[in-house]
């Protein structure tokens, strides 16, 4: 039996003018024809781990500051920072011409692993031609100023930064259609005691779950309709496969909770940086998984299933109705069985947990579980011996979300305490029959 079924999704479009962000400023006027410039993905400069220092003007604009070829070797917690390289001290483009105000945006590098964005708020030169700086946070209203940008950005292999395999588990990169690239985890799941393998099979409860990951920004402000940006989102969007395949036979009643598997290899992080003109964009993504296996009695379950749609997860600014959830298309889900028999109900998820977040700052949570349950009772009242048992197996899919007032980079009014995207959670029946 198959069905449909909803997920949150992120719905963008990779729609992009090549326009650099020097030339990318509002007419002199504040209003160029009411629509901000339109960025579009570059390549990296010649060395990538240079940072841009921008210098944000009047009427909504941002320029490059008159200082090349910098790059930052060391970014504290309390924002001082120091920068090395550049041109030699006197001439027109050295860090002599660096001054409070202008913004550093950073790619990910050795020394800024999740990028930086910052403003300067003190230069201190140094005698071996190195510049420390004291800064604060920066938001991208003060990186791009007036501008408009709406990107899908596919990840390449070397995006995906995953651990070894190990025992029990196992995380590697995939090819999917067009070649384009993916994480597959592939995991045999530890259960609580007195839950056994059913006869023939080595292990009680086998999932795996095939992701494709693309991540989703947008952006966009015009000044002579506001200070913070009218328009932001990200998210991740990808198609994915879910397997699960349960054999497991249990005598009482348990359940695990959501619990992280402690696999080395389950885990998955990306730090990419995308270039708008001559501004590193960096887009941070971490994705770990959890299991939660549940029983209400005793019961045998053989049985298997398999998703396969397009996750999409989020959040979206709006000026005028604030931060929302993100929805969009649904899955298809197939299961059969070939025994069910007991008389209680057991639910079996294996699911992900996404970080999304800008320069190492977390923005959007969210967790997303697809799962396989068994229900089987007895027909009539009482417990006669001979009773024959209804059972049916159903596929669901939950999904919860944060939201985190640290997404303040965007430069938009955020609440005051994080925020719960409102959950979805669907079910639908596989199979039925009586045993």
């Amino acid at each position: 039996m198959t069905s449909r079924l909803r997920l949150l999704s992120v719905p963008l479009a990779l729609t992009v003018v090549l326009v650099p962000v020097a030339s990318a400023t509002a007419a002199s006027d504040g209003s160029a024809g009411h629509v901000p410039p339109v960025l579009q993905v570059t390549g990296p400069p010649a060395d990538p781990d240079t940072a841009t220092v921008l210098r944000p003007g009047a009427n909504g604009g941002v320029t490059p500051a008159p200082v090349a070829h910098l790059r930052l070797a060391r970014l504290d917690a309390d924002g001082s920072a120091l920068l090395v390289g550049g041109s030699p001290p006197g001439t027109p483009q050295s860090a002599e011409q660096l001054r409070p105000g202008d913004v550093i945006a950073g790619p990910a590098t050795g020394a800024t692993p999740h990028g930086a964005l910052v403003k300067v708020t003190a230069v201190h030169p140094g005698t071996d031609g190195s510049t420390a700086v004291d800064t604060v946070p920066a938001t991208l209203v003060d990186a791009l100023g007036d501008a408009s940008a709406d990107l899908t950005v596919p990840l390449t292999a070397a995006d995906l930064k995953v651990s070894p395999s190990s025992a029990g588990g196992k995380v590697n990169t995939v090819a999917g259609q067009a070649g384009s690239p993916g994480v597959s985890f592939d995991v045999d799941v530890p259960m609580p005691p007195g839950v056994e393998p059913t006869p023939g099979h080595g292990s009680a409860l086998h999932a795996q779950l095939d992701l494709h990951p693309e991540l989703l920004f947008s952006y966009q402000r015009a000044h002579w309709y506001g200070v913070a940006p009218s328009k932001a989102e990200i998210g991740l969007a990808g198609d994915y496969s879910h397997s699960v395949e349960v054999h497991a036979q249990g005598s009482a009643a348990y359940d695990t909770g959501h619990q992280p598997l402690h696999i080395p290899a389950a885990e998955v992080n990306v730090d990419k940086t995308v270039w708008l003109g001559p501004v590193p964009i960096v887009l941070n993504l971490k994705v770990d998984y959890f299991y939660d296996v549940s029983a209400d009695g005793k019961i045998t379950v053989d049985a298997e299933e398999h998703t396969q749609g397009r996750l999409q997860v989020g959040a979206r600014y709006d000026a005028n109705g604030g931060w929302s959830a993100l929805s969009g298309p649904a899955p298809t889900s197939s299961g059969s069985s070939s025994r069910i028999s007991g008389t209680a109900t057991a639910k079996a998820g294996i699911g992900s947990h996404t970080a999304l977040g800008l320069y190492g700052s977390v923005g959007v949570a969210a967790d997303t579980q697809p799962y396989l349950k068994a229900t089987v009772g007895a027909q009539g009242a009482g417990s006669a011996p001979n009773a024959q048992a209804n059972w049916a197996l159903y596929g669901g899919l939950d999904i919860t979300g944060s939201f985190f007032t640290k997404l303040k980079i965007f430069g938009t009014t955020v609440l005051d305490k994080d925020w719960q995207l409102p959950p979805v959670s669907w079910e639908w029946k596989l199979a039925e029959g009586t045993a």
